[in-house]
């Protein structure tokens, strides 16, 4: 992302605080307007250009979304569009962050962020595991109702609300990236709205609650900020975990420490061979 996007998406979040609630409206919303100036070169050329009349920009706003957002909502996009923007589809990629931010204080604000986090990684790795469910949900051909309604059967009511809007919007605004891919950004700023790392952590068997705690103290002691756990179980590793944690791997697992067992002996009984 270019400065001057960068510098837009900065602003537009400071201006969004006025309208974050605890519903899941505005978010909603925002996602509406950024498929709708996505699926249209004309629509999304006239408001990210900066050299267009800021009433002839207001009134297209209003013409276009009077009937499918809220007024508030009108609002804010007015203002979005007129920051400057590097290229017009940044106009697009801003609103859909903007969308996961709003998402995101909703969560927070109703005290179910950790809830989403943990499930957007649950359905991710569900994804990113199964090569027909893949295939299912970034078919191009398919319908978005019939990707939309598969979503529903998977975890429509095991899933927060929040995490819905946000999986529904990946899946049916993928616009040619991976939906794990998606999901799996979608993570990380709602990770990143409550100042958390997210760790992926790796273990043979389900962990104990006390455990979990203690791991996530540890790590926020290390990391100096507050950590978001992501937990998958993998029996293949016998024993330890693995944690992926800012760009590290901390590979403790028992499979691991066999592996460099096993090469050390390799390397010391080639070294016996030789002399």
């Amino acid at each position: 992302m270019a400065s001057s996007t960068r510098q837009a998406l900065a602003q537009a979040k400071a201006d969004a605080s006025a309208y974050l609630g605890s519903d899941l409206a505005f978010a909603t919303d925002l996602f509406v307007v950024a498929d709708a100036i996505s699926g249209s070169t004309q629509l999304r050329g006239i408001l990210s250009d900066t050299s267009t009349a800021s009433d002839a920009k207001n009134a297209l706003i209003e013409r276009v979304f009077n009937t499918k957002v809220n007024a508030n909502t009108i609002e804010f996009v007015k203002k979005v569009c007129a920051l400057r923007f590097s290229r017009s589809m940044d106009l697009v990629i801003v609103l859909e962050q903007l969308g996961v931010h709003a998402s995101a204080a909703t969560a927070s604000k109703t005290n179910v962020l950790d809830d989403v986090q943990s499930e957007l990684f649950s359905f991710q790795q569900a994804v990113a595991s199964d090569r027909d469910l893949q295939f299912a949900l970034s078919n191009k051909s398919a319908p978005n109702e019939t990707k939309l309604a598969l979503v529903k059967a998977l975890i429509g009511s095991k899933a927060n609300a929040v995490t819905l809007a946000l999986v529904n919007q990946a899946v049916g605004s993928a616009r040619g990236r991976r939906v794990a891919i998606v999901i799996d950004q979608f993570a990380k700023q709602v990770a990143a709205y409550g100042d958390s790392l997210v760790a992926k952590v790796t273990v043979s068997k389900e962990l104990e609650q006390s455990q979990i705690e203690r791991l996530r103290s540890t790590l926020a002691g290390t990391y100096g900020q507050q950590i978001s756990l992501n937990i998958e179980i993998d029996p293949s590793i016998i024993g330890g975990m693995v944690v992926q944690i800012a760009g590290e791997i901390i590979d403790g697992s028992v499979s691991s420490r066999l592996q460099n067992l096993k090469l050390q002996l390799v390397k010391a009984s080639s070294s016996i061979n030789r002399s």
